[in-house]
């Protein structure tokens, strides 16, 4: 019998070891196995998602943070445009992701989620029409950052630094662009860099090997804890601690 997902929500469309070229969740939406592992509905980047590694959200787009805005908005606004850096976006690239306002002297700390936008070229005008609405007008010298939505392009955790937020463990094999769940907490079977001792904590990277962990140090990112001494390069059972 296959594993379902439930009850928080009841998942019927798709279940935990299967992928499906068509989206048939929510990305990001989170449900609950009966005892009580936690998933996260993905979409994979560029490349399979391989199971038992580490994942990470996709990388961010370095010219696309730090941004201005072209104009001031005000409280109710449903859109707003920035200017960018050397990179172009496509169409919907931030679609279910956020757009932060960072700096103001009114508007920082804003995080709104973002519906749809269309192409813009590099350096040009990208205009984003909102799913939430401006809270508070800004003022003064702005910046805002683009953060795409992290389940939508899922990506091995790269060696020696994170380019996006860690989100999670792959449990089957996801196809290139195809869409399946993630555990985000709970016991289950994670690639390990190195000698990892049994009730150690775990740390996403830096890594000798892409998505894999190792043993957590002061500047490190915690991700989880191994449930046996781990061998290296390996699979261990470990608890992930991301959710």
């Amino acid at each position: 019998m296959a594993t379902s997902i439930g009850p928080t929500p009841q998942i019927t469309a798709q279940d935990l070891y299967t992928y499906s070229t068509v989206q048939q969740h929510g990305v990001g939406e989170k449900a609950f196995s009966p005892d009580g592992r936690t998933f996260r509905y993905v979409k994979a980047g560029a490349a399979a998602l391989i199971p038992g590694n580490w994942l990470q959200s996709p990388a961010i787009v370095p010219n696309h943070v730090n941004l201005t805005p072209t104009a001031a908005v005000a409280v109710g606004a449903t859109t707003i445009s920035v200017t960018l850096g050397a990179t172009a976006a496509t169409a919907n690239q931030y679609a279910g992701g956020m757009v932060v306002i960072e700096l103001g002297t009114t508007g920082a700390g804003q995080a709104l989620l973002i519906k749809s936008h269309p192409a813009a070229s590099s350096s040009g005008v990208l205009t984003l029409t909102l799913d939430d609405t401006v809270q508070v007008a800004t003022s003064g010298t702005v910046t805002a950052s683009l953060v795409a939505n992290l389940y939508i392009g899922a990506i091995q955790t790269p060696v020696t630094t994170l380019t996006g937020t860690p989100i999670g463990v792959a449990v089957g094999a996801i196809p290139a662009a195809s869409f399946g769940w993630i555990c985000s907490r709970g016991l289950t079977g994670a690639l390990a860099d190195g000698i990892i001792t049994v009730g150690t904590v775990a740390s996403a990277v830096p890594s000798a090997a892409a998505g894999a962990a190792k043993v957590m140090a002061a500047t490190l990112l915690p991700v989880g804890m191994v449930a046996k001494t781990s061998i290296t390069a390996q699979i261990t059972p470990t608890y992930v601690a991301l959710d």
